[in-house]
């Protein structure tokens, strides 16, 4: 279980990374947006004990925003937070990789991986996947 909860915690921060990449946001817009990407609320004690780790070694600022009577606190991330970010982003893309290999389906035509249903027609009594109908329309003439 201890096992679970650490790879969780290490997804949400992946995610507070990549959140933070596209536009600098406050606390609350990041725990909404953790919200939709990760389909489950984040707990504010996941999220702003990493925001302030990240501060300390110098991978975010932050800035106060007055809104109203209230401020709020807007972090963004600095440029050697960018090219930190960009190395987990190469890692975790590998391991995503790795994880969805078996699944992939391949172009019958001209062999590329495909992540979702492609283009699929019935040749020889048997349904055939391609990439697109260009690939389909190739294959057909080949034969």
């Amino acid at each position: 279980m201890i096992a679970e909860c650490q790879l969780a915690t290490d997804l949400v921060r992946c995610a507070v990374l990549m959140l933070l990449y596209e536009k600098p946001l406050h606390g609350y817009a990041i725990i909404e947006g953790l919200g939709e990407r990760l389909e489950r609320t984040i707990s504010p004690a996941t999220v702003y004990p990493f925001l302030t780790q990240m501060l300390a070694v110098g991978y975010l600022t932050a800035t106060q925003d007055n809104v109203g009577k209230r401020a709020r606190t807007v972090y963004s991330m600095t440029a050697e937070g960018r090219k930190f970010s960009e190395g987990i982003f190469r890692r975790l893309s590998q391991i995503v990789s790795t994880a969805i290999e078996p699944s992939l389906v391949h172009c019958s035509h001209c062999g590329s991986k495909l992540y979702e249903a492609g283009h699929v027609e019935e040749i020889k009594g048997r349904q055939t996947v391609f990439c697109c109908i260009h690939c389909a329309k190739a294959h057909k003439q080949a034969e």
